[in-house]
């Protein structure tokens, strides 16, 4: 029992930590965001797409790094709800934090590809003949394509720990809606990219990042809260374990 409560609290601890930096995360990506050129944010190559990338290398750059960490820390969140996960429902969060991972692990080399690959071809761009100019647009980018794994399967998670979550009348419902506004903006954004329609990138884009760091430095807290409960409860069984122990020595002694 104690063993348990500790390792929910240990679980619980580490979870908030990884929340609050993925949330830190989130917020300087809302900043990177919002001072981003539509060319840029959409990923549709043209010769606009590289005018407008020689001053917004340095944010681009930036926006990508915190990219790898706010998904790398998100790891620790999804693995932090699968151990908490009621016995009925462990199966189902199983297959579904394996997804999860999974497109956090494509998030992240979607990132590294980004911030290596996109700066290269720039400067091929902006030294390249009008044939290798050519090229390079038509070559584009990015695959929007990849956008179905780093947001649809996290998406999905999402949607999935939400609907869970409406069940538990411990947990905020206000949180579970940012959680399932989330998980669909997610959804509604591979299909945006993948179909290259600008207004709606941007309008899901800004309800989803808008949730994120809001959803991510609550559900932190609520995680620390958690862990301290846990930690409390493992406190008063150990008190209780030894006073027992005291009772049944006061009684079995001889003096």
């Amino acid at each position: 029992m104690v063993l348990e409560l500790q390792r929910k609290a240990s679980i619980c601890r580490i979870g908030a930590f990884c929340a609050f930096i993925a949330g830190a995360c989130y917020s300087l990506i809302v900043c990177c965001a919002f001072l981003s050129p539509s060319t840029i944010a959409s990923y549709v190559t043209s010769a606009q797409y590289f005018d407008d990338f020689v001053s917004y290398r340095p944010i681009f750059i930036f926006l990508k790094c915190l990219m790898i960490i706010a998904n790398a820390s998100f790891v620790g969140v999804v693995v932090a709800f699968h151990s908490l996960v009621r016995a009925k429902n462990y199966g189902k969060m199983t297959v579904f934090s394996i997804l999860a991972i999974i497109g956090l692990g494509v998030g992240i080399f979607q990132s590294v590809l980004d911030m290596t690959m996109v700066p290269y071809l720039a400067d091929q761009y902006a030294a390249g003949s009008p044939v290798v100019k050519e090229v390079i647009i038509a070559l584009g980018v990015a695959n929007p394509a990849i956008y179905i794994a780093s947001l649809g399967l996290p998406g999905l998670w999402f949607i999935f720990v939400s609907i869970m979550a409406l069940n538990n009348p411990n947990i905020p419902k206000l949180l579970v809606l940012l959680g399932f506004m989330w998980g669909v903006g997610n959804i509604v954004t591979v299909f945006a990219h993948v179909a290259i329609i600008i207004w709606l990138i941007y309008l899901v884009a800004f309800g989803a990042l808008c949730a994120a760091p809001i959803w991510s430095i609550w559900e932190g807290i609520y995680l620390f809260r958690l862990s301290k409960g846990y930690q409390e409860k493992v406190q008063e069984s150990v008190v209780k374990y030894y006073q027992s122990t005291n009772i049944i020595n006061t009684n079995d002694s001889l003096a």
